[in-house]
């Protein structure tokens, strides 16, 4: 009884120690982005219950994705691809090991154009990377 309490606690031990990529994680900035504190306050405004952050770089979309697609899960959304068919391109990665987006408390998207401003008029060829945490 005793060695196997000694095994458990070892186990439990080493289990713990163990960096597990699908558990949560904290976000990792692009390298060269740069927060858009503006467009951050307005994701947010525009989504009660979510705190946004929005980063933008003028690298390219495939490039930024490729980066994350190393840190984190890759969310496909149900009934089209990763990226949709039209001159919008986007693609979403969950941050803390949620299996979908509804349940993610804490998932970004990156995006390019941006497309921003309360009336969606704000319109820059740019990568935009938004992170979306539920409060």
């Amino acid at each position: 009884m005793r060695r196997l309490a000694l095994f458990l606690v070892v186990v439990g031990m080493l289990l713990a120690s163990v960096s597990v990529p699908c558990l949560a994680q904290d976000f990792k900035p692009y390298a060269g982005s740069k927060l858009d504190e503006k467009a951050s306050r307005e994701a947010s405004a525009a989504a009660p219950g979510k705190q946004s952050e929005v980063y933008t770089t003028d690298d390219a979309y495939d490039k930024v994705c490729a980066f994350y697609k190393g840190l984190y899960k890759e969310y496909t959304m149900p009934g089209r691809g990763a990226r949709s068919s039209g001159q919008i391109k986007m693609t979403f990665f969950i941050i803390d090991g949620g299996k979908d987006l509804s349940s993610s408390k804490y998932w970004m998207k990156v995006q390019r154009p941006y497309i921003g401003g309360a009336d969606g008029k704000d319109v820059r060829d740019t990568t935009v990377i938004q992170t979306v945490r539920t409060k």
